[in-house]
């Protein structure tokens, strides 16, 4: 999500200074509150040259979901490092009790 800082907000309309570019906006499109000199975060619709939306001062961002994490497939010879049967290697560790 792109950051920038709003320059230029009067009344209804404003600008937000992002990276070396200027965005106009209108106040329909501010979630929360906005002012002057203020950083916000904003994202920018498909064509990347108006802002769609600006998150000011108490809005909700969107989260994206974590992905969903894939279950590993346990080898069946995990405790063998070589598969050839003329040289295993058993790299099993034993739990013993102290005394």
């Amino acid at each position: 999500m792109p950051k920038g800082t709003i320059g230029g907000l009067h009344g209804d309309t404003g600008q937000v200074l992002s990276e070396g570019n200027t965005y106009n906006f209108n106040i329909n499109i501010v979630d929360g509150g906005l002012k002057n000199c203020q950083e916000i975060e904003f994202e920018l619709d498909e064509t990347g040259d108006r802002i769609k939306v600006i998150y000011g001062t108490g809005a909700t961002k969107p989260t994206k979901a974590p992905a969903p994490k894939q279950k590993q497939k346990q080898n069946k010879k995990e405790n063998i490092t070589s598969s050839s049967p003329s040289k295993l290697v058993d790299n099993r560790d034993f739990l013993t009790e102290e005394k």
